[in-house]
């Protein structure tokens, strides 16, 4: 009778340490939907801050990108915020080409405007930003 009620014990044990293992698992997979909500958000939020800077805040969009560093790396990142965009095409190597290079939006020419848009593509991007625009000192 004994060892029926420690097998008993046991597997109750064992099923609630599986309960527990469950819990914990669906509270991760909840919090990861809820980091990505808000990071597509961020990103929603870029694209909007982006237009309007691109077309309408021209000399902020001046000033800003006085302090963008690096040239692109044809990664694409930039292109899938939110969605991929239809005019990307992506090579075998790895790289990629916009269909409409020459005739692209403001904001696809210009990106990144700022630091902060470097984390909507996760490190991807090769730009970066200093901390202030370097200033040249005339020659006497």
């Amino acid at each position: 009778m004994k060892q029926i009620t420690n097998s008993r014990a046991g597997q109750q044990g064992r099923g609630n340490k599986r309960r527990l293992l469950e819990e914990r698992l669906t509270a991760a997979k909840r919090l990861r939907g809820v980091e990505d909500a808000r990071f597509r958000a961020r990103q929603a939020q870029g694209k909007l801050r982006r237009f309007v800077s691109a077309n309408f805040r021209k000399q902020e969009t001046i000033d800003a990108l006085a302090l963008r560093r690096g040239e692109c790396n044809r990664c694409g990142a930039c292109c899938e915020i939110l969605f991929k965009c239809p005019f990307l095409k992506k090579h075998d190597d790895g790289t990629s080409t916009c269909g409409i290079y020459e005739d692209r939006p403001n904001q696809c020419r210009l990106f990144p405007i700022e630091r902060r848009d470097l984390e909507e593509v996760r490190g991807q991007c090769s730009f970066y930003f200093i901390e202030k625009p370097l200033r040249l000192e005339k020659a006497s």
